[in-house]
């Protein structure tokens, strides 16, 4: 795992997964992005405001996928 410093600026909305979980692609404001693990509970509370425009702690999985997000 690893967990980097970012700014969220945006999210997509992708297909929910195969469990009715929804997905999403994340925009970090370096111009880079990443989706959300499927069926993680990140996934529930990525659009959370507390999240947009400050800097957060960002952990990705193995396949660098978002497996949590800490505000900094």
């Amino acid at each position: 795992m690893t967990r980097v410093q970012l700014t969220l600026s945006a999210t997509e909305r992708r297909t929910n997964t195969y469990n009715g979980n929804p997905r999403y692609l994340v925009s970090f404001t370096n111009g880079e992005s990443a989706p959300t693990k499927p069926d993680s509970m990140i996934a529930q509370v990525i659009n959370n405001s507390e999240y947009w425009g400050v800097p957060v702690w960002v952990t990705f999985d193995a396949r660098g996928r978002i497996t949590d997000v800490e505000v900094f």
